[in-house]
Formats: C-alpha cells, structure tokens, sequence
C-alpha cells in the first residue's frame, strides 16, 4: 500500500532529524567524502513528491503491507550510480551494511534487493513472471556484407521517413505513442530533472533554444544463441532468451555488427555545461533517421514549453522528409550533408553561380552580401558587394545591373530544403550553430562510462533505460551542483 511520495523538505527533515544518530566516524567520513557530501545537496534539490500523481497508480491504495517510499528508492537507485556499482546485488550488499549510506538516501532501514528490482518493474510495467521463449536462432543476425569504416547501415527507406513524418505533423503520433511502457518513466525525468533545470534557467524556455539530437551503441552481456529449455512444448519454444527485446546493429565505430540497443539522446549545450532534454532506447536495428522523429515529437508532447529554434543532426539524419518535418514546425534543421550518397564533396556543384559556403558568387568572382530572409516567399536575398560597401571597385561594374541599388539574387528554399533557408548548408552561421551538437556525444559518453550504462549487467531493455533515466537525472543535478559551488 503507497499514499504518498516523499517531498523534498521531508528529507531535508530525515537528515537534520538524524544527524545526532550518526556515529562519530561517519561524520567525519561524511565531511570527508565528496560523492557522499555532495549526494545529499543534489537530494535535497530532487523532489520526488511531484511525480506523486504518477506513481501511486502504480501501488495498491488500501489494504496490504505499507510499500517503500518511491523517493528512498530513487534516491538509491541516484547514490548506485554516482557510487559507480554496476551490479544492483553488490550495491543492495554494500548499502545494508553502511548505516551512512541509508542516511543519504533518507532511510533506517535499507530497502531490500527484491524491493530495488520491483520497483524498477513497477514504473517500466514489467511483469517478472512472464517467461518468453522462442525458436533457436530467433536473434541470429542475416548474412550481412561488413560495411566501410565510419559508414552507416542504411536499413530504412524514404517511404519509412515520409511516413513518420506524416504520422506526428498530420496524425499527432507523439499522442498515440503516450501508451508505451517506457512514457511514464520519461514523464519523470521530465518533471523531475528538465522542468527543474528549465525553473533555475540552465535550459531556455525562449526561442533561442537551440537542441541537438543523436544515437549510441549499447551493447549488452547477453548471447544472442539464448538457452535451450528442456522439453519444450514444440520448436517454437525450445529457447529462452535474457535480452527478448534486443536486436542485432551496426557499431560504425567498431565497425562490427553487436547485439544490443541504440541508445538516443536530445539535449542542450548551455555555458560550459550539456544537460539531457530528452532520452529514449530503441532496437539497435532501428535508424537514427527514424529515431530523430519520433523522440523529437515525443519531446514535443511531454514538454510543450520548449520551443527550440534550431535542432541539429549528423549526417545520419540527413533525409528530406525529416527537413520537412523540422520546417513545417518552425523550427530550422541544421544538419550535415551526407556524402556516401552524393558522391560529391560540395553539394553546391550543381549550381554554377554559388559557392561551397552557399553564397552566390557575382561577375567578379565576390561573393554577395546576405541581405535578409523573407519568411512569406522562404527565400534569402543576397545583394551586390560593392553596393554593400564590402569592395572598393569592380571592374564589371558597367556590365552588371544599372540599378543604384544593385544587382540583387535570391535562393529559394522550395530549389533545395537541404541546402537553403534561413541558415544556409555550410554558411558561417551554419557551422557556428552545427558546433551545438557535440554535446550529444559527450551526454552519451556521460551515461556509458561516467554513470556505468556500460558495464551495467541488467541485459533487457526496460532495465537499461531505467538507468538510462537515472543517469540523466544525476547529470542534471551535476549541474545544478557545480553552478550552486560556483556562486
């Protein structure tokens, strides 16, 4: 039975109530230990207490033994982490053993192993007695050619593209998918860690936002051979498998085909600091081209305040449907061209009187000086240089317009959505905006090796992204963290 979720000041109320129980040489090991002394600051800033409305569905209301509070197990959960322990046994062992450590997480008594793996299937609405099993082979990868190094696997269409599109800007998808399992625990890192950050003003809720969005590999420990069961009742259920709902990729870095998941993430690259916006874990066959989709819409629904004016994407991503998709939002897309396939080194080449930068190049061989873009035709004007004051003389002055203002160009974005438009591909603005999105890499980097997604040995999916939450939710709490220190 659950009737309330723990608040911040309750907590706040635990360790000051507490302090005098605390042994003498856990006071000073408290003092002394930074992860520890720390871990109490970013706890009183997480208050748990308002994702109450969503977890107490979760748990019966009346009748039956009183359940743990969801706000010790979220906070042990956040300490597991920051401990760096990748073993859910060994951190249950070690927190039973350290009075301390309860103190941190705001308990006496240290919630048990079954309690910490209930929990998780509670909010990601697994059911622990489920027993899937499958034909051998289920999961054996296709013979498949290896592929260049740094290309990617392209294993979707533009009809997939186009359909994705048509699905979130005419069907309102993001909606639909709100039945996932995996919705209720993204509602929580919304409320819990982005509203939050959103409040102190580390993310802006204006239309200077500018948002980038990314995948990763996550290979798990598990066999895709699975194990055989004994008398199975036919050959559709001879094997069981620890990871059902992984898939075999593409690892471009090592270039390798792996059993596992795609990691995604959007987020925000502020003032010396990223934090996560967004965060999601698909089948590792799945495409980041379809991936940017569906996580951007899902965004979109979970937190309509935000509204960016740029997102940007690697060359994955670089899919005229998904240009669409981003314009017809408002929103500028600014991602890289693909060349594997153009086959050419300037997207540009095509057009005679403009350079690999975008601009149109005049008679003199100067470039034209932006001059403006017309929302209303959606086209970017480009004027004379030696008009514009940017040269001193042009020896074909005579031969070009006549007009005291000068000879004007225009580029259209109906001619190419890839490459013109408000930011044109590969301008200096482009490039100064395209700079955003190496933040994703390092959120990724962040979640795999600083908070242990890695090494972790939990091998389904509802499991790793639960802890792929938890690490977003500690990664914003860094920064909250390192800027209070700072002040």
């Amino acid at each position: 039975m659950l009737t309330r979720v723990g608040s911040a000041a309750d907590y706040a109320a635990f360790l000051e109530n507490e302090k005098a129980r605390l042994s003498f040489s856990d006071h000073k090991r408290l003092k002394k230990d930074n992860q520890l002394f720390s871990a109490l600051w970013r706890f009183k800033k997480l208050d748990f207490s308002s994702v109450e409305s969503l977890i107490l569905p979760l748990y019966s209301q009346d009748g039956g033994r009183n359940a743990y509070d969801p706000a010790i197990l979220f906070r042990s959960f956040l300490l597991m982490q920051r401990l760096k322990y990748s073993s859910i046994d060994k951190w249950v062992g070690r927190l039973e053993s350290d009075p301390l450590l309860q103190y941190v997480i705001g308990t006496r008594n240290a919630p048990g192993l079954a309690t910490h793996y209930d929990f998780i299937n509670r909010l990601m609405g697994i059911d622990p007695h489920m027993d899937e099993l499958y034909p051998k082979g289920y999961f054996n990868k296709e013979n498949r050619a290896k592929l260049k190094k740094n290309e990617k696997w392209i294993n979707y269409t533009d009809d997939d593209t186009r359909a994705l599109k048509e699905k979130y800007l005419e069907g309102n998808g993001a909606e639909h998918d709100a039945t996932r399992k995996s919705y209720l625990i993204e509602q929580v890192f919304n409320i819990i860690a982005v509203n939050q950050s959103i409040k102190e003003g580390y993310i802006p809720a204006d239309e200077s936002l500018i948002l980038s969005g990314d995948g990763s590999c996550k290979h798990i420990h598990a066999s895709a051979n699975g194990h055989h069961v004994e008398n199975p009742v036919d050959d559709d259920h001879t094997h069981r498998y620890s990871a059902p709902d992984a898939n075999w990729g593409w690892d471009s870095d090592l270039e390798a085909y792996y059993f596992g998941f795609t990691m995604f993430n959007i987020s925000y690259h502020g003032e010396g600091y990223d934090l996560p916006v967004h965060l999601t874990l698909t089948l590792a066959s799945q495409h980041d081209a379809l991936t940017s989709m569906s996580s951007f819409a899902s965004l979109r629904h979970l937190n309509p305040s935000l509204k960016p004016k740029y997102v940007c994407h690697d060359s994955a991503m670089d899919a005229y449907d998904i240009f669409e998709f981003y314009r017809k939002q408002g929103i500028i897309p600014v991602i890289d061209w693909n060349q594997r396939s153009t086959g050419s080194k300037n997207p540009y080449a095509e057009f005679e009187s403009i350079n690999e930068k975008g601009i149109p190049v005049c008679m003199n061989g100067s470039e034209m000086v932006r001059d403006g873009y017309d929302k209303s035709k959606m086209a970017t004007k480009y004027r004379c240089p030696l008009k514009m004051g940017r040269i001193c003389d042009c020896q074909v002055k005579d031969q070009c317009s006549k007009s005291s203002y000068g000879r004007v160009i225009k580029t259209y974005d109906k001619t190419n959505l890839k490459l013109f438009g408000p930011v044109p591909y590969q301008s200096e603005e482009w490039k100064r905006i395209y700079k955003n999105r190496t933040c994703t890499e390092r959120i990724n980097n962040r979640i795999l090796n600083d908070y242990g997604l890695h090494k972790l040995g939990c091998r389904n999916g509802s499991k790793n992204f639960f802890f792929m939450i938890m690490a977003g939710i500690n990664i914003h709490a860094d920064v909250w963290c390192k800027n209070q220190s700072a002040m």
